[in-house]
């Protein structure tokens, strides 16, 4: 039995980095049912039961140490781990825990990673010197195989995939519709989700946002449904958003700590979303639900390159009228979604078979 520890931003109830262990946990043991995997979490507790496996604290230096040492291959799941514009912090943590791996002499690989940007000169350095030793490393776009390249990490050690979401199935529509029943939503209206988060301190997106709402509204007599992808940070920007709304009696923010098929049942009953988080617009492409996306970092930009879909501007320069449009195109254009779907699909399988592959070398 291949023993393998997880490491990522797991236990803090971001849908998006749930969703991407939910998908590394299948995809690795659709290969070897009896993998042993134990998963770095901020709330191992949560994460044991959630997802069936061992689970221990980010912050435990000697259980860390331990289960490293013991294992077959450390993974770096997913995510924009690698980055320093949330914090320096944390880029220093997730390649402290590379090190050791690799200190240890166990095998190292970056799973799925979108990296950068990284800014600082001393940290892009210390990022080269890291992720030269690490075995393997897999990214989720061009952009994040640029990065590396320009910071100067081998290029024969990294492989161009895609995020590992992309592997997970569609689910049935029942669970999400019970949810916004339970939430007493309209099922006789169009249903236009949202999905927004804090950026910056400026409001103006949110004012913009919640005028294109009111827009889809009168034009369409649709019900907005906000949905916060990390519970509860999220429900404050939801909420601002539904309280700046003119229309604010058609709008429901879904406080609700939901799990990854939850989330992805909710996003197939919409009729179009709008989403700023990156796995928002991820589950609607899984789940054939039309969606427009509102950048505010270049992993957006990435995946509606990569999946030719519909951007309604950046965050900072975005316009009402412009989110409407976008999205009324995005519920009528003709576009390869599920032909690039399925590729993209096919190259995150791969994550799984190379983890396996660097194994058994």
């Amino acid at each position: 039995m291949s023993k393998i520890v997880i490491s990522g931003y797991y236990g803090f109830a971001n849908a998006g980095d749930e969703a991407m262990l939910t998908a590394i946990i299948k995809s690795l043991r659709s290969t070897e049912p009896s993998v042993g995997l134990t998963v770095i979490s901020g709330n191992p507790e949560i994460t044991a039961v959630q997802h069936k496996v061992a689970s221990i604290h980010r912050f435990n230096p000697l259980e860390i140490f331990t289960a490293i040492k013991d294992c077959d291959l450390l993974i770096s799941g997913g995510g924009s781990l690698l980055q320093d514009v949330t914090s320096k912090r944390s880029l220093l943590y997730y390649l402290s825990v590379l090190a050791l791996g690799r200190a240890l002499g166990k095998k190292v690989m970056l799973f799925a990673q979108g990296i950068g940007p990284i800014n600082s000169g001393l940290l892009r350095r210390l990022t080269k010197y890291v992720c030269s030793r690490v075995n393997l490393i897999t990214v989720r776009d061009k952009d994040s195989l640029y990065e590396l390249k320009r910071i100067g990490v081998p290029e024969e050690k990294v492989l161009l995939t895609a995020d590992a979401v992309m592997t997970l199935s569609p689910v049935e529509k029942d669970a999400g519709a019970k949810i916004l029943h339970d939430f007493s939503v309209p099922e006789d209206r169009m249903l236009v989700g949202i999905s927004v988060r804090k950026w910056q301190e400026d409001d103006r997106y949110l004012l913009e946002l919640a005028k294109a709402a009111d827009m889809l509204i009168a034009k369409h007599k649709a019900h907005v449904v906000l949905l916060p992808l990390q519970y509860p940070a999220d429900v404050a920007a939801c909420s601002k958003l539904r309280e700046f709304m003119a229309h604010k009696g058609e709008s429901t923010v879904l406080e609700a700590d939901c799990n990854t098929e939850e989330f992805l049942s909710l996003t197939g009953n919409f009729d179009i979303l709008l989403g700023m988080r990156l796995h928002a617009l991820i589950f609607a492409a899984v789940m054939g639900t039309p969606f427009a996306a509102v950048s505010y970092d270049p992993k957006v930009d990435g995946f509606i390159k990569d999946i030719d879909g519909v951007c309604a501007g950046r965050v900072d320069r975005l316009e009402a009228g412009q989110v409407v449009v976008a999205a009324e195109k995005a519920m009528t254009r003709q576009c390869k979604g599920k032909s690039l779907l399925a590729e993209l699909r096919k190259k995150s399988m791969l994550n799984a078979k190379q983890a396996f592959s660097l194994l058994q070398k």
